[in-house]
């Protein structure tokens, strides 16, 4: 009995000891989140290429000058035969085209923020205005919205505006307000 009473207040010290020890070491720092850039996505569609990007600058810039910091071929093409072209930041070069927003997007790999935002231009300057991810994605597949409101002349150099909606939606008061405070 005594080897017992001998044995126990060892194991008890070491064990007490053991999680004094524990609780003083420092738990790992969480890792840095990563930020999605989900909350917005453009596109140019021409003849030949369908342009995405993921950044507004670089859009904006792109849509005045017609150049880029970085333009990467996917490789693929649209369902209407246009070559699918990555417009990127110069912040992103060198990077895995996969973990670009603009690419995630296209693959459907990358859920949209919640309120999500998105253009689209076309050969004959008509802009296509859009809230939901997925109007982007069904316009991608079909070429046209299925619903939409139009503001003729609209534009920031008087284009239309096609503002696309679901079916029973009204005049789309804040999607009009929104596109019209980026350019301003």
């Amino acid at each position: 009995m005594n080897d017992k009473k001998n044995l126990i207040k060892p194991l008890a010290a070491t064990l007490l000891a053991a999680a004094l020890s524990a609780c003083s070491m420092q738990a790992p720092a969480p890792a840095k989140p990563v930020a999605l850039d989900n909350e917005d996505w453009y596109q140019i569609r021409t003849e030949k290429d369908l342009f995405v990007f993921d950044d507004y600058a670089t859009y904006r810039e792109f849509v005045k000058s017609g150049t880029a910091p970085i333009k990467q071929s996917t490789g693929k093409q649209d369902g209407f035969g246009r070559n699918i072209v990555l417009v990127l930041k110069a912040a992103d070069q060198g990077k895995n085209p996969d973990t670009l927003s603009a690419k995630r997007f296209l693959d459907v790999s990358l859920p949209p923020a919640l309120p999500f935002y998105g253009e689209l231009r076309d050969e004959e300057g008509i802009i296509y205005v859009f809230s939901r991810y997925g109007d982007m994605i069904d316009m991608q597949k079909i070429g046209e919205p299925t619903f939409s409101y139009v503001d003729i002349g609209g534009g920031p150099e008087g284009q239309r505006v096609v503002y696309v909606l679901t079916k029973e939606e009204p005049k789309p008061v804040q999607q009009i307000a929104l596109f019209h405070s980026k350019y301003q």
